[in-house]
């Protein structure tokens, strides 16, 4: 049993405990609220990363390449999001309540994307939402209280429905491991309703058609940094979780009907959430609705699940997509931050105004859009080559004229900001610019290492896929 994974889980779970109270003490905030939490990170990160393979808590949690290699990168993606929340939030007396929700968000992302029981999964999913029930209200403005309620009770929903899936899981095998429950199933009508409930179960999770109605007011009504969370690194998190219950548990009594419920459902969400984005003004929205449309993307990959090239796409795609929708949010953040700017209109001119920023966010815009050679793109490339491959070769070119479709919105944006006359004349609001810089770049330059360098992903995925064979 390896320990050393979940000792890094629950380093960067008790720095977010700790946080809130040594600020108490010591009032500590700012930057050294900020060399605290890094530390935090940076030891957790140490621990995943050096984790070897194997069981953890008797197969409750596997530590294997997947989990290894997809956990450094969310606590990066963690990370550059606390440097940003710090440098916007910094004079907030409840900032470092808000990283230690933070935190304890991540710590729960780590165990999910590991969890091998479905028991483990449960609980991991509520650790990692739990906390953003309170970050999301965390403005307490009218729309955030709004937000809160709605995701509040979609999220309620969304757990109990994962729950009867499972629980008529267990009624069927007498256990919640994946792989006794995978022994279990033999396509019966009992375990299609166990899987259409579990699938309901993460579609809200995923904000996949028909469930994908809560996600924008969510994403546009709390602060945009708690959103750049919820749209990134739980949503990333519950990508990869999902791909082991599928192929780990219902691949092998369930392929045909998966295949065909994936296609229907990633088709219509990607196409509608494109539609949506492009009737938005509100830059918020643009971006909520686009996340609709990439969990469309997603479930292409997830439609070709009978060719091994599947996986990659899912793990490439939620690799990206952790950096690129996180960032995207979060120079958006920078953005309202600083100028006070959320709609279309006010964004003309605003590249001249604010260069640098407004740069780094076109590159998480391209990114999104798929155009190379930015990690969105490789990505992209993954998810409809899994299609092909799966003989799904309509899914694949409606997925290629979607892509191509969500250009229009992305480029809209960039016109706005370069082409247009400013609007905005008052001066910006003197913050920490260079934190928010820092972050945003490291970003930025992960997506175009990613990129390139596809080796690092393409490994872990064969080793997933083996790992399944070997069944």
């Amino acid at each position: 049993m390896d320990k050393v994974f979940l000792t890094g889980v629950l380093v960067i779970a008790l720095t977010g405990v700790l946080l809130p109270v040594v600020n108490r003490i010591f009032r500590v905030s700012g930057i050294p609220g900020v060399a605290i939490a890094s530390a935090g990170y940076l030891i957790s990160a140490m621990f995943i990363l050096s984790s070897e393979e194997g069981d953890i808590l008797k197969n409750f949690f596997v530590s294997d390449g997947v989990s290894r290699f997809v956990g450094a990168l969310i606590l990066l993606s963690s990370w550059l999001t606390m440097l940003v929340i710090y440098a916007i939030k910094e004079k907030d007396r409840f900032v470092n309540e808000l990283i230690a929700g933070l935190l304890l968000s991540t710590a729960g992302a780590l165990l999910l994307i590991s969890s091998n029981n479905f028991l483990s999964l449960v609980i991991s999913m509520e650790l990692m939402t739990m906390p953003t029930y309170l970050m999301v209200l965390f403005v307490m403005t009218k729309p955030s209280i709004e937000a809160g309620i709605k995701y509040f009770f979609s999220g309620a929903f969304a757990v109990g429905t994962l729950l009867f899936g499972v629980s008529l899981l267990y009624g069927i095998s007498g256990s919640l491991d994946f792989s006794a429950v995978s022994t279990a199933l033999n396509g019966d009508f009992l375990g299609i309703i166990a899987l259409i409930f579990v699938l309901a179960g993460f579609g809200f999770k995923m904000t996949a058609f028909p469930f994908h109605f809560w996600g924008p007011d969510v994403y546009d009504g709390t602060c945009p940094g708690v959103a750049s969370i919820l749209t990134g690194i739980l949503k990333s998190a519950v990508f990869i979780a999902f791909m082991r219950v599928v192929y780990e548990v219902f691949s092998k009594s369930f392929t045909k009907e998966l295949t065909v419920l994936f296609a229907i459902i990633s088709a219509i969400t990607m196409t509608l959430g494109n539609l949506l984005a492009l009737a938005q003004k509100r830059v918020s929205r643009i971006l909520a609705y686009s996340s609709v449309a990439h969990a469309g993307y997603t479930l292409v990959a997830f439609s070709a699940l009978s060719v091994p090239i599947s996986t990659a796409g899912i793990v490439y795609h939620s690799i990206a997509y952790v950096f690129m929708k996180t960032s995207a949010f979060l120079a958006f953040a920078g953005l309202l931050y600083l100028w006070g700017v959320s709609t279309m209109d006010e964004y003309k001119g605003l590249g001249r105004k604010e260069p640098l920023l407004s740069a780094l966010f076109l590159v998480f815009l391209f990114s999104l859009a798929g155009i190379p050679p930015l990690a969105g793109f490789m990505s992209k490339v993954f998810v409809f080559l899994s299609a092909v491959k799966a003989k799904l070769l309509w899914l694949a070119l409606l997925g290629l004229l979607n892509s191509a479709f969500s250009v229009a919105y992305y480029i809209w944006i960039a016109k706005q900001m370069y082409l247009e006359d400013p609007v905005v004349e008052h001066t910006p609001k003197k913050g920490n610019r260079k934190l928010i810089l820092l972050s945003l770049a490291v970003s930025a330059i992960t997506l175009v290492v990613f990129g390139i360098w596809i080796n690092p992903i393409l490994e872990v995925s064969a080793e997933f896929v083996s790992s399944q064979l070997g069944r």
